[in-house]
C-alpha cells in the first residue's frame, strides 16, 4: 500500500486557476515523486490520466460509438468510484458540447450521436429543444450555450477547464490523504500545465478542427448522402 501521507504532503500548493502563472514543478519533478506509488497505483494513475485526458490521435482514428465503447469499457477498470465519477463528468461535459456542436452544424437523427453519462437519453429525446430539456438539471448548459455562440476557442477551453478544476479541487479537499486526493492533484497538475502553454492560434485551429471531425463522425455527411437532411 502506498504511503498516500508522505508523498501528497511532499507535493506543492497549487494556486487557483486564473492565479497560475508558472508551474511549482515540473511533470518530471512530479513523476519522481509519484515513484513513491505501488505499481498498482502507478497503473491506476494511468489509466484516470488516460481517460480524463484522452488522446486525440486515438480519437481521430475512431468512429464516435467505438470511442464511447472504449471508455465504457475502461471506466469499469477505475478502481475508485470517487475517480470515476469525475472522469464521468469531464466526458458528459464533452458530450454536451459535442450535442451543440453536431446541431449547430445540422445533425437532425440524433440516433447517430454518441456520448457518455446520464444526459445522453434526454439529449437525443431532446434534440430539437434548445436546452435539450437539461435546463432544471444541469448548470452549466446555459453558460456553455453561451460561450459557444461566440465561437472563441479559448473562452471555451477556460471555461471548461475552470468547472473540472473546480470539480477536482473539492475532491480533493474532501478526501484529504488518499489516492483519490492525490489523483484529483495530478489531474488538476495537468489542466494548469496546459492553461499556461494555452495558444489561442492554435485554439482556433483546434475549435475548427473539432467542428469538421463532428460532420464527419457524427453521420451527418452519412444523412446529406442519403438525402435525410
Amino acid at each position: 500500500m502506498s504511503d498516500y501521507y508522505t508523498l501528497i504532503t511532499a507535493l506543492p500548493w497549487l494556486p487557483d486557476l486564473e492565479q497560475c502563472k508558472q508551474m511549482p514543478l515540473s511533470r518530471i519533478a512530479l513523476d519522481q515523486r509519484l515513484t513513491m506509488l505501488t505499481d498498482a497505483d502507478r497503473q491506476q494513475l494511468a489509466l484516470v490520466e488516460r481517460l480524463y485526458y484522452p488522446d486525440e490521435k486515438v480519437l481521430r482514428g475512431s468512429t464516435d460509438k467505438e470511442v464511447v465503447q472504449q471508455w465504457t469499457d475502461q471506466l469499469g477498470q477505475v478502481n475508485s468510484e470517487i475517480l470515476r465519477q469525475r472522469i464521468l463528468f469531464h466526458l458528459e461535459l464533452r458530450t454536451l458540447m459535442a450535442a451543440l456542436r453536431s446541431r449547430s452544424a445540422g445533425m437532425e437523427n440524433s440516433a447517430l450521436f454518441y456520448g457518455v453519462g446520464r444526459w445522453l437519453p434526454r439529449i437525443r429525446k431532446h434534440w430539437f429543444e434548445p436546452g435539450f430539456g437539461l435546463e432544471e438539471v444541469c448548470p452549466q448548459l446555459q453558460p456553455l450555450q453561451r460561450v459557444l455562440a461566440k465561437e472563441d476557442a479559448l473562452l471555451v477551453e477556460q471555461t471548461l477547464n475552470q468547472w473540472l478544476w473546480q470539480d477536482l479541487a473539492f475532491c480533493e479537499k474532501q478526501h484529504g490523504f488518499n489516492f483519490a486526493a492525490l489523483a484529483c492533484f495530478v489531474l488538476r497538475w495537468t489542466i494548469a500545465e496546459r492553461h499556461l502553454n494555452y495558444d489561442a492560434e492554435a485554439a482556433l485551429t483546434e475549435f475548427n478542427r473539432a467542428n469538421m471531425q463532428l460532420l464527419e463522425m457524427t453521420g451527418l455527411e452519412q444523412q446529406l448522402a442519403q438525402g435525410e437532411v
